[in-house]
């Protein structure tokens, strides 16, 4: 199967589910989605005699592997509030764009219920987020781009690109602002992935520990974007 028919195949399921989801008020329909694609990525890479691990998904054993990737994680947040702070919010300031305040509407279930947040937290930011959009977009999609465009540094680059446009305009419900913040974190996860040879579990441990922070500052400003 051609490699943009697999990657529009994987998009169309996502978009579908994520459609019905928010149709039916369902909390986490991004998550839910997301790991509906990985279903179907997970049939592909099967077509092809390939597997997970072969794309990084490998937990380290032994306290210099451990050591490893909380360095690589700890590099990844760092680069990503460094981001935020010198590229995101500039440019989008310059752009006079804003977060949206109904971005966070869908987390006013959460507002005042610790336990419901906590829940949320585990299911929806570590495994639907953190886990499933590496596992998609860090393994699957960034990989299928560079195997199109090769995989060369001008075809890692095209690939790294294309990657952080599809996975900003995956989250189109923060507003033009949200587009660009969550594609320039999508590069810079991309990158970490890239110079820890390919490794997933930096990368879902540093976009775990990020959405956490964001969502827990969220949580304890009432919902408010500020």
């Amino acid at each position: 199967m051609p490699i943009v028919v697999e990657l529009s195949l994987v998009f169309a399921i996502m978009l579908s589910v994520k459609w019905g989801a928010d149709a039916l008020g369902i909390l986490g329909a991004g998550s839910l989605a997301m790991w509906c694609g990985i279903l179907v990525s997970t049939w592909l890479l099967r077509r092809r005699s390939k597997s997970w691990r072969e794309l990084g998904l490998a937990w380290p054993t032994g306290f210099k592997a451990w050591r490893s990737t909380l360095g690589w994680a700890l590099l990844a947040v760092v680069s990503v509030f460094a981001a935020m702070g010198l590229v995101i919010e500039p440019v989008t300031a310059a752009l006079g764009l804003e977060t949206p305040a109904s971005a966070a509407d869908r987390f006013q279930p959460l507002i005042g219920h610790p336990i419901r947040f906590a829940v949320y937290l585990v299911v929806v930011i570590w495994i639907g987020a953190a886990l499933g959009e590496e596992l998609q977009m860090r393994g699957f999609v960034l990989n299928r781009l560079a195997d199109l465009f090769g995989r060369g540094k001008l075809g890692w680059g095209l690939a790294i690109t294309v990657h952080a446009v599809i996975f900003g305009a995956l989250h189109a419900y923060q507003g033009l602002h949200g587009v660009i913040a969550t594609g320039v974190i999508g590069a810079v996860l991309a990158l970490v992935y890239l110079a820890s040879g390919r490794r997933l579990a930096p990368v879902v441990l540093a976009h775990g520990v990020i959405n956490t922070i964001i969502l827990t500052a969220l949580y304890v400003n009432g919902g408010v974007v500020s």
